[in-house]
């Protein structure tokens, strides 16, 4: 009967189309999205997109626009005439186009002799489906391109790569299909290819490199291929990473992302009002600590060896983990961008570092990949700049008011004038040391699998050995010395299950290592104290998941992992009570992401992440957005609302530093949480939007809100041996000296850019604003009340100029100012004083109500890039604080001829000149 019924509907049509010369369905409707290319009266090649429109409308557009002759009986139809189809095309034949229509109705036609086509229902015999799936990768380097676009021309809408540059078609009809790959900065890919019926054909894509020169990218809320996808996140592409975890210079190409804030005089990144601690940070998903010192001059991992950096802000999904505040991801290079594959060298200079890389092509049997060697050693007595080197002096100064309470120097006969010793600039040797060592490696197997080994060991040092003089009997001679120490390793490996189905499993570890050793003499006394603290964190972790598309509108990511978490921490000095312990925990997690198509351009993402720790506890994190954008061209506008819950199992503490010479503020330690001690918890709730009004202008804006209900922090009440307390029982697990507290935070922010194209260059503009509120509680100080903590930032204005007059020269212009930093005093006073009895007299009121002054700062940078054989060298100036400003960092104290106390101001770095240079392949 159904043969029968066909016939008869192809009768009635070959019947119909010899009696009309036109669109039997009615009148053609242009198209206002098709640009067709004609010869005479006919088009050969047509640019059009339809958008969930009926197949009737489809069909009408598609006429009008190519100018065919397409018919059809509305009974053959049937209900799939109201069928709602999504169809593209590319500068291809009109019959490209109406082959995607009638295939996504469940349609057929063919073509008369005269040229008219006739569209009929297609046979009843059940499909034989096929699918597709493959990477995108870089061909230079073999690294994954996210976010590339691969589009099918018979398909009716483009798919977007994942972050491991994997996609996935699932449900093709068997038969020939065209597809295109792009991604940005490369030139577009081109294919023609079979897939037989019931097959799960996978194919791998390598993209060259574009040569046309282009900003460094940031994609900050629009990520290609799905506008929506990434809001909640930041990713810095290229050259911008070194903008962020290197040296505190500013150069053309600086970034500001929404909800990223760096802290003056400790270069630390703070994330939406949370400490530094509350969003850790991952090398290829190895756990890294105290990534940042010393006014961000010096970082844990080589910016040279990053390509990409993924900052994840308020209502990240359950796949990113477990973290109070956010993420921060940092991925690996193994590559440089030159035009074959052969061995390419890097080499980068800054104030304080060299830095070398270099990649080879790996063949290991039938796997093919690349390897990156690279090495990185400081330069801090060579180059340091005499600004920064000032600035470690000053810091350096012992200050009086400390010096007599903290190390009892005060209640010697002889020495009861100390809190009015005016000391000068200390003298003496100060060292900054930097090495590490990056490896990597990557293999693939055919087109579905892949194997990444990476690994690291860095050691860092900062000391100070010097006599400050007072031109009295109070000479103090000090040393003060931190040494870190972090190796990391991972192996990861990649399969695509099928053609759908992408499965990652990764063996993970890391060590970190703190050593501080400090002492203090008065030269013209039998007066020393000495002291010191240890800390050792090792996590070993083992996970795996799976993503795979559910449906047409419904995708999936589960996951699962396994963690050993082992730590030590020693505290031997003179200021807080003694105390050793080790501590050792096994946790696991399971996680689930499922998003869902609710509307072409509507998505929700639902999470959930349970976690249980050997103690048997269990906590479990909804995780829940919603997210849209406009299906009109280049996608003008788009916006995600997201919130739910947060835990935290590995917790940084920061103990302030007792020495009064310190010139890093306080010390820092990581403990993992057993069940017994407290667990940090957050909710969180965030809008973010993004705005196109036109052709180069573009707003972006967030707002967030977070209540932590437990916040775990360092108990000074229990660990401060101040002089006059009662003495109390040293204290042996965390549960003696970590307090679970309680704080919210709320803030918005938004950006305001404006970019141009100029006669052989651009130029672009970029103002930024951010505003934030936080209050916590601390545990034994203030009364408890709630304050704001020491590293808010009330209110930050910026405004960056770029201007690129030729291809070879970029000239850059920032200015910048911080308004409203509470914690005036330094914050050894506010830890210390506020719970002890030894406070009497000293000026020290709510940290709230004592504000430091506004930071005003002016930077000027520029580069000058040149091709010189096969490499290309890049060289950059900078000057940072162009007019030479006294900014605050805080304030010490030192005690009047009257009785009172002056605040001393301690200064940020003056005018810091400097240069870099760059040579790439």
């Amino acid at each position: 009967m159904s043969r029968l019924r066909r016939r008869v509907a192809t009768a009635g049509c070959l019947l119909l189309s010899s009696l009309v010369a036109f669109d039997a369905g009615g009148q053609p409707a242009s198209s206002a999205s098709a640009t067709p290319a004609t010869v005479g009266d006919s088009v050969r090649v047509l640019t059009m997109a339809l958008l969930d429109v009926t197949v009737v409308d489809a069909l009408e557009r598609l006429s009008g626009a190519a100018r065919m002759n397409i018919v059809w009986q509305q009974a053959s139809l049937g209900a799939r005439a109201e069928r709602r189809v999504s169809c593209r095309v590319d500068r291809g034949s009109p019959e490209t186009m109406l082959r995607c229509i009638t295939r996504a109705a469940d349609l057929d036609y063919y073509r008369l002799s005269s040229g008219t086509y006739v569209v009929i229902a297609a046979a009843e015999a059940p499909t034989q489906w096929a699918s597709l799936g493959g990477f995108v990768v870089d061909a230079n380097t073999g690294a994954a391109l996210p976010s590339a676009r691969v589009q099918l021309t018979e398909a009716p809408s483009w798919i977007t790569a994942g972050d491991d540059g994997v996609f996935t078609v699932a449900r093709l009809r068997p038969g020939r299909y065209d597809m295109t790959v792009r991604a940005l900065g490369y030139r577009p890919y081109t294919a023609t290819f079979d897939i037989p019926a019931r097959t799960a054909r996978r194919i791998r894509v390598a993209l060259q490199r574009s040569e046309a020169a282009i900003q460094p990218v940031v994609i900050n809320g629009i990520r290609a291929g799905d506008a929506s996808a990434s809001l909640g996140s930041s990713v810095i592409d290229d050259s911008a990473t070194r903008h962020v975890i290197g040296p505190a210079l500013f150069l053309p190409g600086a970034v500001a992302p929404l909800g990223v804030t760096r802290r003056d005089g400790t270069g630390d990144l703070h994330l939406q009002g949370g400490d530094v601690g509350e969003h850790p940070w991952r090398l290829d998903g190895i756990p890294l600590y105290d990534v940042t010192t010393l006014s961000g001059f010096l970082g844990v991992v080589s910016p040279l060896v990053v390509d990409r950096i993924t900052v994840h802000r308020a209502g990240f999904g359950a796949a990113v983990g477990s973290f109070a505040s956010g993420a921060i991801d940092l991925t690996q290079g193994i590559g440089g961008t030159a035009a074959t594959s052969g061995v390419s060298t890097d080499v980068a200079i800054d104030p304080l570092t060299a830095t070398a890389r270099v990649t080879s092509p790996l063949t290991v049997g039938q796997a093919s990949g690349r390897v990156m060697l690279a090495a990185r050693t400081g330069l801090w007595q060579w180059t340091a700049p005499s600004a920064m080197v000032r600035a470690v002096r000053h810091w350096s100064t012992p200050d009086p008011v400390l010096l007599a309470r903290v190390s009892d120097f005060g209640v010697v006969p002889g020495m009861e004038q100390l809190e009015r010793t005016q000391y000068a600039t200390s003298i003496g040797d100060e060292s900054v040391s930097v090495n590490d060592v990056h490896a990597a490696a990557t293999l693939d197997w055919g087109t579905a699998q892949s194997l990444s080994v990476s690994a690291f060991t860095t050691a860092q040092g900062i000391a100070y050995r010097g006599t400050a003089p007072d031109n009295g009997l109070a000479t103090l001679r000090t040393e003060d010395a931190y040494n870190w120490r972090t190796t990391g390793a991972q192996l990861t490996h990649r399969w695509l299950l099928g053609a759908s189905v992408r499965q990652r499993v990764q063996l993970r570890t890391s060590r970190h290592a703190l050593v501080h050793d400090a002492s203090m003499a008065m030269s013209s006394a039998s007066l020393a104290v000495s002291g010191g603290e240890r800390n050792e964190m090792e996590e070993t972790t083992l996970a795996a998941d799976w993503r795979w598309p559910v449906s047409r509108r419904v995708s999936a990511n589960v996951g699962t992992e396994i963690s050993r978490a082992n730590s030590s921490l020693h505290i031997a000095n003179r200021v807080l009570q003694p105390l050793a312990m080790t501590t050792s925990v096994w946790r696991g997690a399971l996680f689930a992401d499922v998003t869902t198509q609710l509307r072409a351009t509507l998505f929700a993402d639902a999470g959930l992440r349970i976690t249980q720790l050997q103690s048997g506890r269990t906590y479990a994190e909804p995780r829940l957005s919603l997210r849209g954008e406009s299906g009109a061209r280049g996608v003008p506008w788009s916006w995600r609302l997201s919130g739910g819950g947060y835990h935290q199992f590995v917790t940084q503490f920061d103990v302030a530093s007792t020495m009064p010479v310190a010139f890093v503020p306080n010390v820092r330690f990581w403990l993992p949480a057993d069940g017994a001690s407290p667990v940090a918890q957050a909710w969180h709730v965030a809008a973010e939007g993004v705005w196109r009004p036109a052709a180069g202008w573009e707003v972006r804006g967030e707002s967030y809100a977070k209540w932590m209900p437990s916040i775990p922090l360092f108990d000074y009440g229990v660990m401060y041996r101040a002089t006059g307390a009662a003495s109390s029982t040293a204290p042996r697990t965390a549960m003696d000296f970590v307090r679970s507290m309680n704080g919210r935070a709320m803030g918005a922010g938004v950006r305001v850019i404006r970019d141009a194209r100029l006669r052989g260059g651009y130029w672009r503009h970029e103002l930024a604003y951010d505003a934030g509120w936080a209050q916590r509680r601390f545990p034994s100080r203030f009364n408890e009340q709630m304050q704001p903590p020491p590293w808010l930032e009330p209110h930050r204005v910026l405004l960056v100029s770029e201007l690129t007059p030729v291809r070879s020269i970029t000239i850059a212009a920032r200015a910048r100012a911080v308004v409203g930093r509470p914690w005036a005093l330094r914050q050894v006073y506010y830890d210390l004083f506020s719970a002890a009895p030894d406070r009497a007299g000293l000026p020290i009121d709510l940290p709230g109500d004592m504000k430091r002054p506004a930071i005003l700062e002016t930077d000027l940078g520029a580069t000058w890039t040149r091709r010189v054989r096969s490499s290309t060298v890049v060289v950059g100036m900078s000057v940072t604080n162009v007019f030479n400003r006294a900014n605050v960092l805080d304030f010490g104290l030192i005690k009047t001829a009257a009785g009172g106390y002056d605040m001393v101001p301690r200064l940020l770095p003056r005018r810091v000149p400097a240069v870099t240079l760059a040579l790439r392949p």
